[in-house]
């Protein structure tokens, strides 16, 4: 009770660290890296100002050359608490700026509210709780600050050559009640030259990163009269939250057309509504070349076919973690190739050759290039685990709701650990909005997070008669 009193005291300074950590821009910049930075100046504005806050808490603190940092307390084994101050590009749609950290009804509205500055943030606001409590622990609580968590890892391939690796621990980067187990990801790139320069397409341009449903999709054609694309386009039907225009400013020469769909996490494309293949099956009704036709053909013949990798017959399921997925997040098309990267999340009882080998095969036919981007093995740990027991404790103890472990498609730094599991911030019921317009979380789930972060802690961490 003490430790809830404790946490509901500092709600406002919670939110104002929350709002000022989201003001900070953290996209990864490849183009201005630098000694401690590199990953670019937002990422090391927002690891800097991070540990400085966990300094100021009286937390030991450590910045590992820009790469990542730690905020720990205690003694003994380490119990590793892994978030991310890094953010995904902020995409178009908002209703707020998406760097402003409005609040309205209720809700911090911001890239990286929910991933996954606020529940990082909370963590850390939940250990300060433990310690202005005076609540003593068995084991060192290190919070580790990731800062390449939506782009490759770099930064934990770093951080734990030089540092421990909990054995333990839990990344408040997904939902409750327990994810214990987590999908292989992979990330594959498919390219090929043109054999002659294309004579209408000029660019197709869909998508930043392949972890992303692209909600806008770009595209140029030329040699095509405009009236004829308009006339094309007022004959087509777009589902609701699809839609496309003409650019004002086309010539003879060339059209722009700009596509905008519905963004989601590329673990869920079912979620979203890809704008890149809005595109290209629009593009499919104008008069195009034979090669042209071919080469979008083949992308909505093989990623753009279904949601679950029916398209390259890799439509995979089991029962621990469900079905695989798999999404088109980057394509560019020019007149002279093409390039586009498709994410694909799949179940746990699977390697990686029973995925890959039935599109090597296929891109071998079709003579593309094949490139394998990342790829992260598939993670569990089992439901009757202490650790899994420990926070389905917590989060039934103050919440009231039901516990239970269970499977996602979305990879966090849980994989990490030896013994990793995702634990929150996202309740069940409550709206996907990571990686969308409009990010936001709940400042009434703030807090409640917060508590269940502090009592998982005490769970983990302390003797019985201080839990």
């Amino acid at each position: 009770m003490r430790l809830n009193q404790q946490i509901d005291l500092m709600k406002d300074d919670l939110i104002a660290a929350i709002q000022t950590c989201i003001q900070i821009r953290s996209v990864k910049d490849v183009e201005h890296p630098a000694p401690g930075a590199p990953f670019g100046p937002g990422i090391q504005e927002a690891l800097e100002w991070t540990l400085k806050l966990g300094e100021e808490f009286g937390f030991n603190v450590k910045n590992v050359e820009g790469y990542a940092g730690h905020i720990e307390m205690g003694s003994g084994e380490l119990l590793g608490i892994l978030g991310h101050i890094d953010v995904v590009p902020e995409g178009d749609g908002w209703s707020v700026p998406p760097y402003s950290a409005t609040i309205k009804d209720g809700k911090i509205f911001g890239r990286g509210a929910l991933d996954d500055k606020g529940p990082t943030l909370t963590a850390l606001f939940a250990m300060k709780a433990i310690k202005d409590a005076n609540i003593p622990l068995n084991m060192k609580v290190r919070l580790i600050l990731g800062t390449d968590e939506e782009s490759g890892w770099a930064d934990m391939d770093y951080y734990f050559k030089k540092e421990d690796v909990p054995q333990i621990g839990f990344a408040p980067d997904a939902d409750f009640p327990v994810i214990h187990a987590e999908k292989g990801i992979l990330h594959l790139e498919l390219s090929k030259s043109h054999q002659t320069s294309f004579p209408h397409l000029v660019r197709i341009q869909g998508g930043e990163r392949a972890n992303v449903v692209p909600d806008l999709c770009e595209v140029t054609v030329k040699g095509i009269p405009s009236q004829i694309i308009s006339d094309k386009l007022r004959d087509v039907s777009f589902p609701a939250g699809v839609n496309a225009k003409l650019d004002s400013l086309a010539t003879e020469q060339e059209t722009k057309l700009t596509f905008r769909g519905v963004g989601a996490h590329g673990s869920l494309p079912q979620n979203g509504k890809n704008a890149t293949l809005y595109a290209l099956q629009f593009l499919q009704t104008l008069p195009l070349s034979t090669e042209e036709l071919q080469i979008i053909n083949f992308i909505l013949k093989y990623p753009g076919t279904g949601f679950y990798g029916e398209g390259f017959g890799i439509a995979l399921s089991d029962e621990p973690s469900g079905n695989l997925s798999l999404n088109l997040g980057i394509l560019d098309l020019t007149f002279e190739n093409v390039r586009f990267v498709i994410d694909i999340r799949y179940p746990v009882t699977f390697k990686l050759e029973d995925v890959l080998q039935p599109i090597k095969e296929i891109t071998q036919l079709e003579k593309l290039s094949l490139k394998v981007l990342t790829h992260q093995e598939a993670h569990h740990v089992p439901k009757e685990s202490a650790l899994v027991q420990s926070l389905l404790k917590a989060y039934a103890d103050v919440t009231g709701l039901e516990p239970y472990a269970f499977a996602i498609g979305g990879g966090t730094y849980a994989k990490a650990l030896p013994q990793g599991v995702a634990f929150g911030p996202l309740f069940p019921g409550e709206p996907e909005v990571i990686h969308c317009p409009d990010e936001y979380i709940s400042i009434e789930n703030l807090l409640i997070t917060t508590k269940v972060y502090a009592q998982a802690i005490l769970n983990l961490a302390a003797d019985p008669e201080n839990r």
